[in-house]
């Protein structure tokens, strides 16, 4: 068993390779896949998520990512985060929870942390099927926006369970599940630990 690095500096690149074994863990849920194929997500248009127009110092309500986002069943996506227009975007993973969080403030994303990052590996997450994200995007500033724009870009990984990958985009039964991951742990598979959801919080 293997936990990957919550992120890896520079170039996005895929987390594990095809072939090889994915513990998905979503809140309480450990289930096991293989990966049959791995596809690329370029930064485009189409996967850009526009919070709309802002007026000056307000914040919106939590906005869906879908259907910008979301996977077919089966699958799960490896994505990082560029914030387009100036403006302060807070994850939230699942709706209620927000990601990048410290006890008692969590982390935002702006134009400025490019110049930090500029690969965008401090904003990487994963989506598992159509478990979206959300955001909540803030204007800090005292004139109104008339968009505001958050690009994503990554790899969409392509699972295969114990009847195969999935067909017509119908779900996927695991190859195994855990109940935790010690139980995980004593079953002797190999796999890379993969956080799909809201774990730890």
């Amino acid at each position: 068993m293997t936990y990957p690095r919550p992120f890896r500096a520079g170039l996005i690149e895929p987390i594990v390779e095809v072939g090889q074994r994915v513990l998905l863990v979503d809140r309480e849920a450990y289930n096991l896949y293989m990966v049959a194929f791995i596809e690329p997500i370029p930064m485009s248009g189409p996967i850009i998520l526009n919070g709309g127009a802002i007026l000056a110092g307000a914040t919106t309500a939590s906005t869906t990512s879908q259907p910008v986002l979301d996977n077919n069943y089966g699958q799960f996506a490896q994505l990082r985060a560029r914030v387009l227009d100036d403006i302060a975007v807070t994850v939230l993973q699942p709706q209620a929870l927000a990601r990048f969080t410290m006890k008692n403030v969590n982390a935002v994303i702006t134009p400025f942390t490019a110049l930090n990052d500029p690969d965008g590996h401090m904003t990487e997450f994963y989506i598992y099927e159509d478990d979206r994200i959300f955001v909540q995007i803030r204007n800090p500033h005292t004139v109104n926006l008339a968009q505001s724009r958050i690009a994503f870009w990554g790899f969409k990984y392509v699972l295969s369970g114990s009847e195969g990958p999935a067909a017509s985009g119908g779900k996927v039964p695991p190859l195994r599940r855990f109940l935790t991951i010690p139980e995980a742990e004593k079953s002797g598979e190999r796999y890379t630990v993969i956080p799909v959801g809201g774990w730890g919080r």
